[in-house]
Protein backbone atom coordinates (compact mmCIF):
# COMPACT_ATOMS: atom_id res chain seq x y z
CA UNK A 1 0.00 0.00 0.00
CA UNK A 2 2.76 2.48 0.68
CA UNK A 3 5.18 1.73 -2.27
CA UNK A 4 2.20 3.11 -5.06
CA UNK A 5 1.95 5.54 -2.62
CA UNK A 6 5.53 6.63 -2.92
CA UNK A 7 6.15 6.21 -6.36
CA UNK A 8 3.06 8.66 -6.95
CA UNK A 9 4.44 11.56 -4.86
CA UNK A 10 8.31 10.84 -6.20
CA UNK A 11 6.44 11.21 -9.72
CA UNK A 12 4.37 14.38 -8.55
CA UNK A 13 7.34 15.65 -7.14
CA UNK A 14 9.27 15.40 -10.02
CA UNK A 15 6.81 16.82 -12.07
CA UNK A 16 6.68 20.33 -10.03
CA UNK A 17 8.26 23.35 -12.01
CA UNK A 18 11.39 24.62 -10.69
CA UNK A 19 12.02 28.31 -10.05
CA UNK A 20 12.09 30.71 -13.03
CA UNK A 21 13.17 33.38 -12.66
CA UNK A 22 15.71 33.53 -8.89
CA UNK A 23 17.23 36.85 -7.55
CA UNK A 24 19.61 36.60 -5.24
CA UNK A 25 21.59 38.67 -2.89
CA UNK A 26 20.05 42.00 -1.72
CA UNK A 27 16.44 41.96 -1.63
CA UNK A 28 16.29 46.07 -2.48
CA UNK A 29 15.11 45.49 -6.04
CA UNK A 30 14.06 42.17 -6.09
CA UNK A 31 10.25 42.09 -7.77
CA UNK A 32 11.33 44.98 -9.96
CA UNK A 33 14.00 42.96 -11.91
CA UNK A 34 12.12 39.99 -12.11
CA UNK A 35 9.37 42.07 -13.99
CA UNK A 36 11.99 43.50 -15.84
CA UNK A 37 13.26 39.73 -16.91
CA UNK A 38 9.58 38.43 -17.08
CA UNK A 39 9.19 41.19 -20.00
CA UNK A 40 11.05 39.79 -22.02
CA UNK A 41 9.32 36.95 -23.61
CA UNK A 42 12.77 35.08 -25.11
CA UNK A 43 13.71 34.35 -21.47
CA UNK A 44 13.43 30.80 -20.38
CA UNK A 45 14.89 30.96 -16.80
CA UNK A 46 16.97 33.54 -14.96
CA UNK A 47 18.88 33.69 -12.12
CA UNK A 48 20.57 37.73 -10.65
CA UNK A 49 22.80 37.92 -8.31
CA UNK A 50 23.19 41.12 -6.47
CA UNK A 51 26.27 42.19 -4.22
CA UNK A 52 26.72 46.23 -3.51
CA UNK A 53 26.68 47.49 -6.99
CA UNK A 54 27.33 44.81 -8.97
CA UNK A 55 24.27 42.77 -10.72
CA UNK A 56 25.20 39.01 -12.77
CA UNK A 57 22.37 38.16 -14.60
CA UNK A 58 22.39 34.65 -16.14
CA UNK A 59 19.48 33.97 -18.78
CA UNK A 60 18.67 30.73 -20.41
CA UNK A 61 17.25 31.26 -23.81
CA UNK A 62 14.45 29.82 -25.41
CA UNK A 63 15.38 27.16 -27.61
CA UNK A 64 13.66 28.44 -30.84
CA UNK A 65 15.81 32.07 -29.95
CA UNK A 66 19.39 30.76 -29.53
CA UNK A 67 20.59 31.48 -32.81
CA UNK A 68 19.98 34.84 -32.27
CA UNK A 69 21.90 34.68 -28.48
CA UNK A 70 24.22 37.29 -28.34
CA UNK A 71 21.87 39.81 -29.93
CA UNK A 72 19.55 39.06 -26.99
CA UNK A 73 21.97 39.23 -24.61
CA UNK A 74 23.12 42.88 -25.40
CA UNK A 75 19.39 43.73 -25.76
CA UNK A 76 18.87 42.56 -22.06
CA UNK A 77 22.02 44.08 -20.83
CA UNK A 78 21.24 47.47 -22.49
CA UNK A 79 18.23 47.40 -20.92
CA UNK A 80 19.37 47.13 -17.18
CA UNK A 81 21.89 49.53 -17.54
CA UNK A 82 19.53 51.95 -18.39
CA UNK A 83 17.20 50.95 -15.37
CA UNK A 84 20.31 50.76 -13.43
CA UNK A 85 22.96 53.30 -14.15
CA UNK A 86 24.67 53.25 -11.10
CA UNK A 87 24.85 49.27 -11.13
CA UNK A 88 27.79 47.19 -12.92
CA UNK A 89 25.75 45.07 -14.70
CA UNK A 90 26.85 42.08 -16.53
CA UNK A 91 24.62 40.11 -18.14
CA UNK A 92 25.40 36.54 -19.57
CA UNK A 93 23.20 33.80 -21.43
CA UNK A 94 26.13 31.20 -21.50
CA UNK A 95 24.76 27.99 -19.90
CA UNK A 96 28.15 28.22 -17.87
CA UNK A 97 27.93 30.95 -15.98
CA UNK A 98 24.16 29.93 -15.42
CA UNK A 99 25.04 26.98 -13.75
CA UNK A 100 28.07 28.68 -11.79
CA UNK A 101 25.07 31.50 -10.47
CA UNK A 102 22.64 29.15 -9.41
CA UNK A 103 25.60 27.23 -7.72
CA UNK A 104 26.34 30.66 -5.97
CA UNK A 105 22.87 30.74 -5.34
CA UNK A 106 22.58 26.77 -4.11
CA UNK A 107 25.83 26.88 -1.77
CA UNK A 108 25.09 30.08 -0.17
CA UNK A 109 27.98 32.02 0.19
CA UNK A 110 29.54 34.70 2.20
CA UNK A 111 29.82 38.27 1.05
CA UNK A 112 33.17 38.13 0.99
CA UNK A 113 33.51 35.22 -1.35
CA UNK A 114 30.37 36.25 -3.69
CA UNK A 115 32.42 39.42 -5.00
CA UNK A 116 35.22 37.32 -5.49
CA UNK A 117 33.22 34.59 -7.60
CA UNK A 118 31.34 37.26 -9.29
CA UNK A 119 34.43 39.05 -11.04
CA UNK A 120 35.75 35.19 -11.18
CA UNK A 121 32.38 34.86 -13.39
CA UNK A 122 32.84 37.78 -15.69
CA UNK A 123 36.39 36.91 -16.57
CA UNK A 124 34.90 33.30 -17.26
CA UNK A 125 32.40 34.90 -19.98
CA UNK A 126 34.82 37.02 -21.08
CA UNK A 127 37.22 34.09 -21.76
CA UNK A 128 34.95 32.33 -23.36
CA UNK A 129 33.97 35.17 -25.73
Amino acid sequence: MTLPLLVVLSLLNGCAEKEKFIVYGSPQNESEVETLIKEEDYVDRSTVIQYDDSMLIAVQIKPWEKWKKTKLEKKLQKKFEEKYPNKDVFVSADYKIFYEANKIKKDQMEDNKLSDKITELKELAKEET
